[in-house]
């Protein structure tokens, strides 16, 4: 996900950065958090928001809403229980509004949904979808292999990142492509997802496919410690920068990182999250579901970048769905913003590190 070096920690991704879904029954109970109710003319900005993007967002969720097991959410009353068929009757609601009606949609949020406050300070960073170059076989451009996730692969601690890149998968048909750079592969491995312009023609898109059950390390950090850079300029596109005119240290510096990502061909054109959904660009969020679980709509009033002003911001105001999940997403005002592909999504993602408050809409009924 986010490549800076945020007070808590980088964030992951996995999706994600990294895209690695927790969500449970349990979580809320051991993990109590202040909630201060509000109202919906109470917050800034939820007036002038497009609440039919949210809702076309939100609908993306409702299939596995409807089919999953009850789930837990932190509120002001402690914890409460959402089950499928609070969710359903939710969704049904969400299914006769149309997109492009947004006062519409702006009321189906506050008829079902009630506001709650996390009473901690947010923290909320960015992710993309890393574009590589490659090839569905090797060749002597293309010597970079995307693996698929290992069919002995448990939940154990699995080969380390060095021990993968030495070779300890070669010859296992594991191979999903191969591309040109080990620093983007890296890269797509932090967001968690990829999208690989094939030399043959046509893309292949890459989606979390589990990981080697090592810890994660920012390497913004490494650098941090190696005196190769300070703190507040760790954002990834400074990161990247050292890595491409590193090529050599570069290698052994990413190796810090034991966390290795497998990816499977989705055969989709949009990149999915943790919950199995297709993401939204500036509508999915990333969250802890230890506190949050998916499907939950969440307000934000934080801060990003301003393109090409460099330590320049300007506010973020926005519904986003809860539809991702990462190693390093922890905390009940936590969140990780998805910005989509290009240019001007990864420099979003690569430099917000922002303060904020987070605002909960829980089901107001069932």
């Amino acid at each position: 996900m986010n490549w800076a070096v945020p007070s808590g920690g980088a964030a992951l991704l996995a999706a994600a950065g990294l895209l690695s879904a927790c969500a449970g029954l349990g979580g809320a109970s051991e993990n109590k958090v202040a909630m201060a109710p509000t109202s919906f003319n109470e917050i800034a900005g939820w007036a002038q928001d497009k609440h039919g993007e949210a809702l076309a967002a939100f609908r993306r969720s409702c299939p596995k809403l409807v089919t999953a097991a009850d789930t837990k959410i932190a509120t002001d009353g402690g914890e409460k229980t959402i089950t499928a068929a609070e969710w359903k009757r939710i969704c049904d609601v969400a299914a006769g509004v149309k997109d492009s009606d947004g006062a519409t949609a702006r009321r189906f949020f506050e008829d079902n949904f009630r506001p709650l406050v996390v009473q901690v300070p947010g923290k909320f960073t960015g992710y993309f979808e890393p574009e590589l170059r490659g090839s569905r076989a090797p060749s002597r451009l293309f010597t970079v292999p995307v693996y698929r996730r290992p069919t002995d692969l448990g939940d154990q601690p699995y080969y380390t990142r060095a021990e993968i890149e030495q070779g300890a998968l070669k010859g296992k048909g594991l191979e999903v492509a191969w591309v040109q750079d080990p620093v983007a592969l890296f890269e797509a491995q932090v967001q968690g997802n990829g999208r690989v312009h094939l030399a043959e023609g046509g893309t292949l898109s890459l989606g979390f496919d589990g990981s080697n059950n090592r810890p994660y390390t920012a390497i913004g950090n490494v650098l941090v410690e190696m005196g190769v850079m300070q703190s507040d300029k760790a954002t990834w596109p400074a990161i990247r920068d050292w890595l491409k005119r590193n090529p050599q240290k570069a290698r052994d510096v990413m190796r810090k990182n034991e966390r290795y990502i497998f990816f499977k061909d989705t055969r989709n054109a949009a990149a999915s999250g943790a919950e199995g959904v297709p993401v939204t660009p500036q509508r999915t969020l990333a969250v802890d579901t230890v506190f949050t679980p998916y499907g939950t709509p969440i307000w934000i009033d934080t801060s990003r970048p301003l393109i090409g002003k460099p330590g320049a911001t300007e506010i973020y105001r926005r519904l986003m769905i809860a539809q991702d999940s990462g190693a390093a997403i922890k905390g009940p005002a936590r969140g990780d913003v998805f910005y989509g592909a290009g240019a001007q999504a990864s420099e979003w993602a690569g430099r917000m590190n922002s303060g904020g408050r987070a605002i909960v809409l829980v089901p107001n009924k069932g």
